[in-house]
């Protein structure tokens, strides 16, 4: 279940460049590359003569020359030179995608090319590129659907058991009030826990000694982006909404994700954990590297070893995770998939109603 009028990241931009880059997305193969001039191009992936990916020949200018029998296609999709032949075969043609970058990240449009509206780019990830935040930054592939990760990132209380050794502690799960709002199709879950133990990493960055106030934001927004605020103040100050959603407090850092299916089951991962330069001393800024990218192994793993059993599951519709119940915790995952269907399902009626 893909939602398809939608910006997705495609790439970090730094990936894309004179090279071809073959890439499956929401089961659909695209090649990827710059024109001389700077401008990104994304074309179906796949010569309309014998199905050779286009990705496996070459750059001519701005313009790819098929691997196979030497087509020449343009950036628009169009065959421009048949070998031999004084014209090109009309029916020699490619589907082009819309592309725009935003913050480092390049972003694709799968659906109808009239509906993407640049405007409509997600703009949260706003640090992402900011030389004054200590980065841990990537694109992990995961064997898994896109929707298990966004479970996860919804339901913070996971740092207990999985982040245990840096940003979760047992009053992460036991301690915190859940607050679950939707802003349009945006769900964002709240949780605040009021004097609390402090977890490793909030004591070895932030040099809390006693107990704080702590918060998680964390905010979906359609189609598969995650925003996460975390933050801390000692215990007793407090934190009105507006510090919740937008500030880290004394202490805290910034996660952002966005999740582009490769298929059901596989998705490209890309993702930014940042803290200020205040906030993170110089000495210890190689280490908040290293812990940040070992959540994301450590959540990595749990990912796909519930795809595994939701594999082994005949129950499971459409390959997805089988729940027999749910739980207070699962409140801002189910406002999600609720808004995914009902856009689906959206989608879907359009697309009938021209057909």
């Amino acid at each position: 279940m893909f939602l398809k009028n939608c910006w997705y990241v495609a790439a970090w931009s730094k990936d894309v460049d004179r090279e071809l880059l073959g890439r499956v997305l929401l089961n659909e193969y695209i090649v990827f590359y710059r024109k001389e001039d700077g401008t990104p191009v994304a074309l179906e992936n796949r010569c309309p003569h014998r199905n050779l990916p286009l990705s496996e020949g070459r750059l001519v200018g701005d313009d790819i020359e098929c691997g196979y029998h030497g087509m020449i296609f343009n950036c628009d999709g169009d065959c421009i030179h048949l070998p031999g032949s004084e014209t090109a075969p009309t029916w020699a043609t490619v589907k082009r995608y819309p592309v725009a970058e935003r913050n480092g990240w390049l972003f694709y449009w799968p659906g109808d090319p009239s509906k993407a509206d640049e405007a409509l780019l997600p703009d949260y990830h706003q640090y992402n590129e900011n030389e004054h935040w200590i980065k841990a930054q990537g694109q992990t592939y995961v064997n898994a659907g896109y929707r298990l990760i966004l479970d996860n990132l919804l339901d913070l209380s996971h740092l207990t058991y999985v982040h245990g050794s840096t940003t979760g502690n047992r009053a992460v799960a036991e301690m915190a009030q859940l607050t679950t709002e939707l802003d349009g199709d945006s769900v964002r879950v709240t949780r605040w826990m009021e004097d609390i133990e402090p977890a490793l990493a909030f004591r070895q960055y932030g040099g809390f000694k006693n107990n704080i106030d702590r918060w998680q934001m964390s905010q979906f927004i359609p189609p598969a982006y995650i925003n996460i605020n975390n933050g801390s103040v000692d215990a007793g100050v407090g934190a009105d909404q507006k510090t919740r959603n937008h500030d880290q407090g004394d202490w805290g850092f910034v996660v952002y994700h966005a999740m582009t299916p490769e298929t059901e089951t596989t998705t490209h991962q890309f993702w930014t954990v940042a803290g200020h330069e205040d906030k993170v001393p110089e000495h210890m800024r190689e280490l908040f590297v290293e812990q940040m990218n070992n959540v994301l192994r450590e959540d990595l793993h749990i990912y796909e070893a519930q795809q595994r059993a939701i594999d082994m599951d005949p129950k499971a519709l459409n390959r997805d995770a089988n729940p027999r119940g749910t739980i207070p915790a699962d409140e801002g995952l189910l406002a999600m998939r609720r808004v995914i269907r009902r856009r689906y399902g959206d989608e879907k009626k359009t697309a009938q109603a021209a057909d």
